[in-house]
């Protein structure tokens, strides 16, 4: 039987700085002497290698394929996604000296061949006339529902508004909070399209806007015509809900040879900036199962740091509910497929308990040793 640990009011919103986690998560002496004199046996100079990550991973430039091959043991070649046609450098294994098992969590890139998918929502569930009416009173317009048996409520600010009872709710702290949105597969909101959603749905935002940041090769061009649409879709819902919090689109690519993770290039822009938004919102994802599971963990841990920073990281869910169930086991049972990096929540939580053991005395040395890239 469980019972409930208050938690102290002095401790209450006591996250770390950039600086406290990156102590929290810095390698242990010994790991990175280990490492250093590995890379120097294979002829990788000290300027080659930096800190990233928030200070828990050793990055590698200027390594040739052919060094990086021999270094790994590994056989890197370039393949191609046969629906998209991207293509990416890999290798479908690698290699490390014995020594170094118990200080290395993963090296990147390398099995993992995952490309984000969008995750939309399309909304199907069957509401009564009276949660409809009630809708309409506390947001003060039509909630348009389609003629049908399996009732489609037109998704709309107000409506959200009710729906988690947010419609007495004005925010205060807008020249301190802010709201972050990521964007990837180079996808851009719409200033234009914006406007013209918040004069529609909710007319005291009607200036709304937001500062686009560029990471790893993003772009964006205010011109565009055509943005994304997820990327729109994201601005304008944040935007109708959480307006004027200052919002950040964080546009993403993959670097200047195009081949570079999606998630890692930007966690090691976010993680370090000093100040960064109280709300992260990612609304795409892949199956978990396209990820090796060092890699998973791996990301998991630099998700963990912003946790410990006190920033709320929201992931969608995906389209299909709790999965699409195409996954069988050995006895032929339907599974599931779980959807990353939204399934980092459990680890998130363990981590965290790590991290206050960490903080409070109580040793452990889990995240000290982890030395990734």
């Amino acid at each position: 039987m469980y019972s409930r640990v208050p938690l102290h009011r002095s401790r209450y919103g006591a996250h770390l700085s950039k600086e406290q986690v990156a102590e929290l998560v810095a390698p242990h002496p010994d790991t990175l002497e280990l490492v250093h004199s590995w890379l120097e046996y294979h002829g990788i100079p000290s300027s080659s290698v930096s800190v990233t990550h928030g200070g828990s991973s050793l990055k590698l430039t200027g390594v040739s394929m052919s060094r990086a091959n021999d270094l790994l043991g590994a056989s890197y070649q370039l393949y191609r996604h046969v629906k998209t046609n991207e293509t990416i450098i890999r290798t479908v294994g690698y290699a490390l000296p014995a020594a170094l098992h118990g200080h290395v969590q993963t090296v990147a890139p390398t099995t993992s061949f995952a490309t984000p998918r969008t995750h939309w929502q399309i909304p199907r569930k069957r509401f009564d006339r009276a949660a409809v009416e009630l809708a309409e009173a506390a947001s003060g317009e039509t909630v348009s529902v389609p003629s049908s048996r399996d009732v489609n409520v037109v998704t709309t600010p107000s409506y959200l508004s009710w729906l988690y009872s947010t419609w007495v709710y004005s925010p205060v702290a807008t020249d301190r909070n802010m709201l972050g949105i990521v964007g990837l597969l180079w996808q851009n909101p719409s200033r234009p399209d914006l406007t013209r959603f918040m004069s529609k749905y909710r007319p005291n935002g009607a200036d709304a806007t937001f500062t686009v940041v560029l990471v790893n090769g993003g772009v964006y061009d205010p011109r565009n015509l055509i943005p994304g649409d997820e990327a729109n879709l994201n601005m304008q819902y944040a935007q109708g809900m959480a307006y004027p919090t200052r919002h950040i689109f964080y546009s993403l690519g993959r670097g200047p040879s195009g081949k570079e993770d999606w998630y890692n290039s930007w966690l090691e822009y976010i993680l370090d900036e000093s100040i960064i938004p109280q709300t992260i919102s990612i609304s795409y994802g892949n199956y978990e199962k396209a990820y090796s599971r060092d890699d998973a963990v791996y990301l998991c841990s630099l998700f963990l740091q912003l946790g410990a920073r006190g920033v709320s990281v929201l992931f969608a869910s995906g389209n299909d509910g709790v999965g699409k169930g195409s996954c069988k086991d050995s006895s032929g049972n339907v599974r599931f497929i779980p959807s990353f990096p939204g399934t980092c929540t459990c680890g998130i939580f363990l981590g965290s308990q790590a991290v206050h053991k960490l903080r409070y005395g109580s040793l452990t040395t889990h995240f000290r040793r982890s030395l990734c890239h």
